[in-house]
Protein backbone atom coordinates (compact mmCIF):
# COMPACT_ATOMS: atom_id res chain seq x y z
CA UNK A 1 0.00 0.00 0.00
CA UNK A 2 2.69 2.58 0.60
CA UNK A 3 4.57 1.78 -2.42
CA UNK A 4 1.25 2.52 -4.13
CA UNK A 5 0.96 6.76 -2.55
CA UNK A 6 4.68 7.07 -2.82
CA UNK A 7 4.06 6.32 -6.46
CA UNK A 8 0.89 8.24 -6.73
CA UNK A 9 2.55 11.20 -4.82
CA UNK A 10 5.37 11.35 -6.94
CA UNK A 11 2.81 11.17 -10.01
CA UNK A 12 1.06 14.16 -8.18
CA UNK A 13 4.41 16.00 -7.29
CA UNK A 14 5.64 15.72 -11.24
CA UNK A 15 2.21 16.63 -12.96
CA UNK A 16 2.09 19.72 -10.77
CA UNK A 17 5.87 20.52 -12.00
CA UNK A 18 4.41 20.54 -15.28
CA UNK A 19 2.01 22.69 -14.28
CA UNK A 20 3.85 25.24 -13.01
CA UNK A 21 6.48 25.29 -15.54
CA UNK A 22 3.61 25.91 -18.14
CA UNK A 23 2.31 28.79 -16.10
CA UNK A 24 6.05 29.55 -16.03
CA UNK A 25 6.29 29.93 -19.53
CA UNK A 26 2.94 31.41 -20.49
CA UNK A 27 3.39 34.73 -17.80
CA UNK A 28 7.18 35.00 -19.39
CA UNK A 29 5.68 34.66 -22.81
CA UNK A 30 2.62 37.17 -22.44
CA UNK A 31 4.30 39.55 -20.00
CA UNK A 32 7.78 39.82 -22.32
CA UNK A 33 8.03 37.71 -25.31
CA UNK A 34 5.07 38.35 -26.98
CA UNK A 35 6.71 42.35 -27.85
CA UNK A 36 9.52 40.62 -29.48
CA UNK A 37 7.41 38.00 -31.68
CA UNK A 38 4.86 40.79 -32.75
CA UNK A 39 7.87 43.91 -33.34
CA UNK A 40 9.82 41.17 -35.21
CA UNK A 41 6.99 41.16 -37.89
CA UNK A 42 8.10 44.64 -38.51
CA UNK A 43 11.00 46.45 -40.14
CA UNK A 44 12.51 49.82 -41.82
CA UNK A 45 11.19 50.08 -45.33
CA UNK A 46 14.08 49.50 -47.11
CA UNK A 47 15.34 52.73 -49.33
CA UNK A 48 16.68 52.34 -52.82
CA UNK A 49 19.27 55.08 -54.68
CA UNK A 50 16.89 53.83 -58.13
CA UNK A 51 13.81 55.17 -56.55
CA UNK A 52 12.66 58.37 -58.71
CA UNK A 53 10.09 59.82 -55.77
CA UNK A 54 10.90 62.34 -53.02
CA UNK A 55 11.30 59.89 -50.25
CA UNK A 56 14.01 60.11 -47.61
CA UNK A 57 16.70 58.33 -49.22
CA UNK A 58 20.47 57.32 -48.28
CA UNK A 59 23.04 59.56 -48.59
CA UNK A 60 25.80 58.78 -51.63
CA UNK A 61 28.34 57.33 -49.31
CA UNK A 62 27.48 53.79 -48.46
CA UNK A 63 28.97 53.67 -45.04
CA UNK A 64 25.75 56.15 -43.87
CA UNK A 65 22.51 54.87 -43.18
CA UNK A 66 18.89 56.36 -43.25
CA UNK A 67 17.51 58.04 -40.51
CA UNK A 68 15.39 56.24 -37.95
CA UNK A 69 12.42 57.92 -37.14
CA UNK A 70 10.10 56.64 -34.53
CA UNK A 71 6.35 58.52 -33.90
CA UNK A 72 4.46 57.49 -30.86
CA UNK A 73 0.89 59.24 -29.79
CA UNK A 74 -1.76 59.32 -27.73
CA UNK A 75 -0.35 57.67 -24.57
CA UNK A 76 -2.68 59.22 -22.18
CA UNK A 77 -1.09 58.38 -19.28
CA UNK A 78 -3.60 58.29 -16.30
CA UNK A 79 -3.38 60.58 -13.20
CA UNK A 80 -4.69 60.40 -10.12
CA UNK A 81 -8.56 61.40 -10.90
CA UNK A 82 -9.14 58.51 -13.47
CA UNK A 83 -9.26 55.14 -14.15
CA UNK A 84 -8.42 52.06 -11.45
CA UNK A 85 -4.86 51.65 -10.05
CA UNK A 86 -5.13 48.32 -11.41
CA UNK A 87 -6.04 49.68 -15.29
CA UNK A 88 -3.12 52.34 -14.36
CA UNK A 89 -0.57 49.09 -13.71
CA UNK A 90 -1.34 47.27 -16.68
CA UNK A 91 -1.49 49.72 -19.44
CA UNK A 92 1.99 51.47 -18.03
CA UNK A 93 3.68 48.10 -18.05
CA UNK A 94 2.63 47.38 -21.36
CA UNK A 95 3.43 50.89 -22.77
CA UNK A 96 6.84 50.51 -21.38
CA UNK A 97 7.18 46.68 -22.33
CA UNK A 98 5.84 47.62 -25.93
CA UNK A 99 8.05 51.03 -26.19
CA UNK A 100 11.58 49.35 -24.61
CA UNK A 101 11.28 46.38 -26.81
CA UNK A 102 10.40 48.58 -30.48
CA UNK A 103 13.53 50.79 -29.23
CA UNK A 104 15.75 47.82 -28.67
CA UNK A 105 15.39 46.00 -31.70
CA UNK A 106 14.92 49.11 -34.02
CA UNK A 107 17.08 51.15 -32.58
CA UNK A 108 15.82 55.13 -33.78
CA UNK A 109 17.66 58.02 -33.86
CA UNK A 110 14.82 60.15 -33.66
CA UNK A 111 11.50 59.47 -31.09
CA UNK A 112 8.94 62.47 -31.59
CA UNK A 113 5.57 61.55 -28.90
CA UNK A 114 2.78 63.36 -30.97
CA UNK A 115 0.88 64.79 -28.07
CA UNK A 116 -1.78 63.31 -25.32
CA UNK A 117 1.18 61.97 -23.26
CA UNK A 118 -1.23 62.30 -20.20
CA UNK A 119 -4.99 62.16 -20.03
CA UNK A 120 -5.30 64.56 -17.44
CA UNK A 121 -3.59 67.45 -18.24
CA UNK A 122 -6.61 70.02 -16.87
CA UNK A 123 -6.44 69.12 -13.67
CA UNK A 124 -2.72 68.39 -12.66
CA UNK A 125 -1.70 70.63 -10.10
CA UNK A 126 2.28 70.89 -10.84
CA UNK A 127 3.25 68.66 -8.08
CA UNK A 128 0.76 65.73 -9.61
CA UNK A 129 2.08 67.28 -13.29
CA UNK A 130 6.05 66.83 -12.24
CA UNK A 131 5.27 63.23 -11.06
CA UNK A 132 3.92 62.61 -14.59
CA UNK A 133 6.85 63.90 -16.35
CA UNK A 134 9.52 61.94 -14.34
CA UNK A 135 6.83 58.77 -14.75
CA UNK A 136 6.98 59.38 -18.42
CA UNK A 137 10.71 59.54 -18.38
CA UNK A 138 10.74 56.92 -16.52
CA UNK A 139 8.40 54.29 -19.23
CA UNK A 140 9.73 56.09 -22.09
CA UNK A 141 13.58 56.21 -21.13
CA UNK A 142 15.80 56.26 -24.32
CA UNK A 143 19.33 56.25 -24.67
CA UNK A 144 21.30 59.44 -24.78
CA UNK A 145 22.27 59.22 -28.54
CA UNK A 146 18.57 58.97 -29.47
CA UNK A 147 16.82 62.24 -30.00
CA UNK A 148 13.46 63.25 -28.56
CA UNK A 149 11.02 65.41 -29.05
CA UNK A 150 7.37 65.90 -27.44
CA UNK A 151 4.48 68.11 -28.52
CA UNK A 152 1.38 68.87 -26.49
CA UNK A 153 -1.56 67.79 -27.06
CA UNK A 154 -5.30 68.43 -26.18
CA UNK A 155 -5.46 66.20 -23.46
CA UNK A 156 -2.00 67.43 -22.09
CA UNK A 157 -2.68 71.59 -21.79
CA UNK A 158 -6.09 71.33 -20.78
CA UNK A 159 -8.80 71.99 -23.24
CA UNK A 160 -9.84 68.27 -23.71
CA UNK A 161 -13.65 67.99 -23.73
CA UNK A 162 -14.11 71.75 -25.19
CA UNK A 163 -12.51 70.93 -28.66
Amino acid sequence: MKIINVCCYQTMLHFLAKIVCLLLFIFIYCEFLIYYFVLLGCSWPQLSKIDQDFTVKPPNDPNKKPLHVMFIADTHLLGSREGHWFDKLRREWQMYRSFQSARFLFEPHIIFFLGDITDEGKWCSDHEWEKTVNRFHSLFSIPTNTKLYVLAGNHDIGFHYDV
